[in-house]
């Protein structure tokens, strides 16, 4: 039997992650307004007291309770590893770019998505823990960049980049149930074959290619008249 000392630490250890998992709970359902001490131990199903024991403030509880929770996902982003390119490759075949997205999906439902960008908005608000979401965010984009470069694109940083505005807005529209699931996957899709092909086919093609648009474009607007 483990000695009484280690028992007792592992008590504590365990109420501590039960404060933190509850204040990001709350923060998520309520903003900062509904973090409080006596709703962060009720939530984690301890005493009142318990949040004044283990945390001075309920500002130190928060900001604490998002960098773990940012830390636990950096962790997460981090132990990843990209040796497939299928995914990259599956954005530009039409046959199995679904398959790949709604597997993401079922994965991420919106609720998660939507405690992500709460999480990570907070954070960047707190300047204390700003440079934990710049962390998180860019841990993200490292996955991206690896996988891309595993699926042979050249430069993949400010495609992964490009990838990663797009992924975040669509899960903003997700949470806010604005379109189903299938559309925003078709969406997503249509937007990161886009930034793909764009990447692939180089600036100088592109913006011959924005030039020839423009003067249509030019040609139509002044025959219309």
């Amino acid at each position: 039997m483990p000695p009484r000392a280690q028992l007792s630490q592992e008590r504590s250890r365990q109420r501590r992650e039960a404060l933190l998992r509850a204040a990001v709970d709350l923060f998520v359902e309520g903003g900062s307004r509904a973090v409080t001490h006596r709703a962060v131990a009720a939530a984690a199903g301890l005493p009142a007291a318990t949040t004044t024991y283990y945390f001075e403030t309920i500002d130190d509880l928060l900001r604490e309770a998002l960098h773990h929770h940012i830390e636990q996902w950096i962790a997460t982003m981090e132990g990843y590893t990209v040796t497939d390119p299928s995914a990259v490759m599956a954005v530009a075949a039409r046959d199995s770019a679904d398959q790949v997205v709604a597997a993401v999906f079922a994965q991420r439902p919106p609720e998660t998505a939507l405690r992500e960008l709460q999480v990570i908005l907070g954070a960047a608000r707190d300047p204390q823990l700003r440079p934990a979401a710049v962390k998180a965010l860019s841990a993200s984009m490292d996955v991206l960049s690896s996988l891309l470069a595993h699926a042979g694109v050249e430069e993949p940083q400010g495609l992964a980049e490009d990838f990663m505005a797009v992924i975040a807005g669509v899960a903003l529209r997700r949470s806010a149930g604005v379109h189903s699931d299938a559309d925003e996957a078709a969406a997503m899709l249509r937007a990161l074959r886009g930034l793909l092909v764009a990447h692939l086919v180089g600036e100088d093609v592109a913006r011959d290619a924005l030039l020839r648009f423009r003067e249509g474009v030019s040609g139509r607007s002044d025959g219309s008249r």
